[in-house]
């Protein structure tokens, strides 16, 4: 059987405000029937079914449903984790790092570079151009040979150098 109620009476029958089912049947919820009553074993079953899905966390609107929040926080959590066990593993590292080795690489190559006519102008007079050509090629590939190695040490402080040479220049 059928009761078809007003809205003041579905609300009390629903246990809310009259408000409440003006939202309702705005947020098409609940409908009026062609009386301006409702159907209030209908309309209850669809507030029990709207209300179940609320609290699973659907909530049927363009916003995050709560199990989506849940799901993105967890993605997250599982990224910073990945994150810092690279980090742990020595397969990341800052940034900060990285310039301050680049800039002693840097700063050797071109120490070790200026040093090279100094080092062989003497070598190099009254000799001939092949000679000094072939000179200049021996001092740039073992001035390169020497760079190609280790120039920090992993543990080594910043600014602490170490050569692979142990010939003074």
């Amino acid at each position: 059987m059928t009761s078809n109620v007003n809205g003041t009476a579905l609300a009390a029958h629903l246990g809310c405000t009259r408000e409440t089912v003006n939202d309702y049947v705005k947020r098409g919820i609940i409908a009026k029937l062609s009386d301006g009553k409702y159907d209030q074993d209908k309309c209850r079953l669809k507030v029990l079914a709207h209300l179940r899905g609320l609290s699973a966390g659907r909530t049927g609107s363009g916003d995050k449903s709560l199990s989506e929040a849940r799901a993105e926080l967890t993605r997250q959590q599982t990224e910073s984790v990945a994150l810092k066990n690279a980090v742990t593993r020595g397969e990341l590292v800052r940034l900060a790092t990285v310039q301050r080795s680049a800039e002693t690489i840097f700063a050797a190559f071109r120490e070790r570079c200026l040093s090279i006519p100094g080092k062989i102008a003497a070598i190099c007079e009254m000799r001939s151009r092949s000679e000094v050509e072939e000179t200049v090629r021996a001092e740039i590939y073992e001035c390169l040979e020497e760079l190609s190695g280790p120039i920090l040490p992993a543990d080594a402080p910043h600014g602490k150098r170490k050569r692979r040479s142990g010939r003074p220049r």
